[in-house]
């Protein structure tokens, strides 16, 4: 399965945001597409009833732009951080973050629904929004998903930690684990096996899975 890496730093300008967002999704031939967390608004705490605004703004584009792509992106909306995944201009998944960091505890509201598995075509997803990734309980939840989504912001003098937590979590549980961040750019694409592809500080990375690989490395490499 084909798919895109996107990250870039937002602006202050939502639109100039959307407008790069958009071009970009436009011109990708893949299937899957992830874009760091709050991307579009960012953590724009000075403007945060225009940053919750937006969001229907974001979805109207994005639904116009997911026919034959799934596309997952996160927003502010309602004062909570969500997590939307999009696919043939439907909206097929959705989920709150519930491990806030920082100054998001005086700002959002903390999500009811923690990670899980869903699937879209036969392929077991699920998301793990930035510092969600920390937390190992939520590991043993995913066991047996083939690909898990990790949109971020993530802390540029913590850079190190999110390369090394997605290589533990792709080990871990012998998946696929697609990262997106718009800070500290530790996106890439991390095998079952733990070969990393990184967009380094490249705006764009496309490349593909093997979703057959999956169960070549369980098969060569049991863990029960």
């Amino acid at each position: 399965m084909k798919i895109t890496i996107i990250q870039f730093k937002p602006t202050k300008d939502y639109q100039q945001n959307l407008d790069k967002l958009v071009k970009y999704i436009q011109n990708s031939t893949s299937k899957l597409i992830i874009v760091p967390e709050v991307i579009v608004t960012d953590f724009d705490y000075q403007n945060w009833l225009e940053a919750n605004e937006f969001a229907n703004t974001i979805k109207e584009t994005i639904l116009e732009l997911s026919k034959n792509k799934i596309i997952v992106l996160t927003l502010i909306e309602e004062d909570k951080n969500r997590a939307y995944v999009f696919y043939n201009q439907k909206v097929v998944y959705v989920r709150e973050k519930i491990k806030l960091f920082g100054y998001e505890k005086k700002y959002f509201k903390v999500g009811k629904s923690e990670p899980e598995i869903f699937e879209i075509d036969g392929i077991k997803f699920a998301i793990l929004i930035c510092f969600e990734i920390r937390f190992i309980e939520y590991w043993q939840k995913l066991k047996g998903v083939d690909v898990i989504l990790i949109p971020a912001m993530w802390g540029v003098e913590r850079k190190n930690h999110l390369l090394t937590l997605s290589n533990a979590l792709a080990l871990s549980l012998q998946s696929y684990v697609v990262v997106s961040d718009g800070l500290a750019f530790a996106s890439g694409v991390i095998s079952p096996w733990g070969e990393e592809e990184r967009n380094n500080n490249k705006e764009i990375l496309n490349t593909s899975i093997d979703l057959n690989y999956i169960k070549k490395i369980r098969k060569r490499l049991p863990i029960e």
